[in-house]
Order: structure tokens, then sequence, then C-alpha cells
């Protein structure tokens, strides 16, 4: 009869340890679920700065930074538009939003890699076939306050040519 029940606290033991170590996998799971995802600056620190040079134009036009393409290109071909899910860094609307002026890229050294290369060159093309206006800003140069906002205005005031 005591072998019996030591058999039985034994299997009971062995159940419990089992529940334990499923709970505790349970656990480990909601953790990682719970770290998936976390809060992340809107801007870099470049881009911030850069933004910081550009709020002068805030009077004038109404600046937007991480536009995303498809928020302002429509595909008109059947197929993926997952080529428009590419961010901007800024782009500059009048001041009603009613007109898109101008798209601005700052490229940082991130830039220089090929698969970066590659996307700025696709979405240099996309913005060329939708007529829309693209600039682009290097970090590795000053970009002082007055020339940033004079470019962008001397842009924004060119006729941009229709695409034949």
């Amino acid at each position: 009869m005591i072998k019996v029940i030591k058999e039985l606290i034994n299997e009971i033991i062995k159940f419990l340890a089992k529940l334990l170590n499923a709970q505790d996998e349970n656990n480990k799971q909601e953790t990682k679920q719970e770290n998936l995802y976390k809060a992340k600056n809107l801007m870099t620190k470049n881009e911030l700065v850069f933004y910081n040079k550009l709020k002068e134009l805030e009077y004038e036009y109404k600046i937007v930074p991480q536009l995303n393409l498809g928020t302002v290109i429509q595909k008109t071909t059947k197929g993926y538009r997952n080529e428009l899910f590419k961010n901007i860094d800024f782009a500059i609307f009048s001041n009603d939003f009613s007109k898109l002026l101008l798209l601005v890229e700052l490229n940082d050294s991130t830039h220089k890699q090929s698969k970066r290369r590659k996307r700025d060159k696709r979405v240099k093309e996309i913005c060329s076939k939708a007529n829309i206006k693209l600039i682009t800003f290097y970090t590795t140069y000053p970009n002082e306050k007055e020339y940033v906002v004079n470019r962008i205005k001397q842009e924004i005031k060119k006729e941009k040519e229709p695409i034949i």
C-alpha cells in the first residue's frame, strides 16, 4: 500500500512539474509577444535637425515628415502596390494641402549601401513617372538653413516639365 502511495505521489509530482514547465513556457511566450513592438521616434536625429531648418517655411507651406509614397501616388496598373510602401523624409504641400509641391529626401551614409541605392533609384523613377518633384540633400554637406530654404523655394517655383 505504501508503495502504491509513493508511486502516486511521484506521478503527482511529475504532473505538477509538467504543469509548471508549461506555465513557464506560456510566460516566456507572453513576454516574447509583449516585446514584439516598441515605440520609436518619428525622425532620426539627422532628420530632426533638418526639419528644424525647414520650419521657417511653415508660414507658407505645410511640411509633413515621413510620408508614405502610397499616400500621394496611385498605381494606375494592376499588380502589387508594395513598391509604394516606401517613406519619403519630407513632403511639402500648399498651405491648404490641396497640392503636393515637392518631396525631399535626406541621404546619410546608409544611402551608400547597395540595397538602399536601388531603393532610392526606384523612388526617383516612381516620382518621375508620377510627375512629382523630388530633391535630395546629403548629410555630408553642411546644409545651412538659408541654403536649404532657398533651394526648396527655388524648386517649388520651377515648373515641372510634363513627361511625354
